[in-house]
């Protein structure tokens, strides 16, 4: 799962400033969504309730923030990362604020996904070139303490 850093830093390359109040919202609801995706389904009696409880507002004051940081959004120059999100559909007009959720919900799904996957496809049938560092670095550390082994019982010996 992606940490909330990285969800802050998608929205500041897509334009988003810090010190818009969409900003923390957007990034707190996206969390919620990622730990349980039932949240996409009542966003206005769920999802922007916990935001608003979790913010001291209303859930009026969330939904009106998230709606105009997405309008912000689409209007980024960073056209690359919104397809991106988007998994490379074309939307022209600004989404519902339902809508942006699930784009961002699928496109940190996609990219844990992803990230996951790569690391694991090196690692099949004993391939994994991490693993055999770590068996190489073992055999060497083992050699070492036959060796310290070894001395040590001679020096034992002389005494």
């Amino acid at each position: 799962m992606p940490t909330e850093s990285e969800i802050k830093n998608t929205l500041r390359r897509l334009g988003v400033k810090t010190t818009n109040r969409g900003y923390s919202y957007i990034t707190y609801g996206i969390l919620l969504t990622l730990k349980d995706k039932n949240y996409l389904e009542y966003i206005t009696k769920n999802l922007y309730v916990d935001i608003a409880r979790n913010f001291n507002t209303s859930d009026l004051c969330v939904e009106r923030d998230i709606r105009t940081t997405v309008e912000a959004i689409w209007n980024t120059d960073d056209t690359e990362l919104l397809m991106e999100i988007c998994d490379g559909v074309s939307i022209p007009k600004r989404p519902a604020n339902k809508r942006f959720f699930e784009l961002m919900h699928d496109y940190f799904t996609r990219i844990t996904d992803k990230n996951s996957k790569k690391s694991c496809s090196e690692c099949t049938e004993g391939q994994c070139p991490q693993l055999k560092r770590l068996h190489k670095r073992i055999s060497e550390l083992e050699k070492e303490n036959a060796h310290l082994t070894h001395m040590l019982g001679e020096l034992r010996g002389q005494q």
